[in-house]
């Protein structure tokens, strides 16, 4: 299985990658499961696995970023970023299936954020509207939870 993280600094031409062992990507399995078949992500963000490379980039300075996994039968898998600042992000998943997944996160007010959630079966069929949020409060009251 190969991980790796690609992503670009708006203020930059190039794109860094980097790769990242199972281990290092996904939450510690027990005894009897795999990384193929049991694997969780430790984080949701993949800015929080770009900081253990480079401790002083944070979101505001991404233009985009992408995790792709290949090399295994279930677990392959591509989840792009695009950061559009101020909290406002898009992110693209598609596993090894053809099912994606659409995540629109928009900062509409201070401490309230817009969240869509759409997906299809494969590129063939329709996207599905399956989550419409708005996060009121999120930083203090509530602590991230959805309204």
């Amino acid at each position: 299985m190969k991980i790796e993280v690609t992503y670009k600094l708006k203020d930059s031409q190039s794109i860094n990658v980097f790769e990242l062992t199972p281990e290092q990507y996904f939450d510690p399995i027990i005894e009897g499961e795999n990384y193929e078949f049991d694997s969780i992500p430790k984080f949701g963000d993949t800015i929080d696995y770009i900081k253990r490379v480079e401790i002083s980039i944070t979101k505001n300075k991404l233009d985009y970023s992408i995790v792709k996994i290949t090399g295994s039968v279930q677990s392959d898998s591509t989840l792009k970023t695009i950061y559009f600042g101020n909290e406002s992000e898009l992110r693209y998943y598609i596993n090894y299936e053809g099912r994606e997944l659409i995540i629109q996160s928009i900062r509409i007010a201070e401490n309230c954020i817009v969240i869509t959630r759409m997906e299809r079966d494969n590129l063939n069929s329709e996207w599905t509207n399956i989550n419409y949020s708005t996060g009121l409060n999120y930083e203090n009251e509530l602590h991230g939870q959805e309204i």
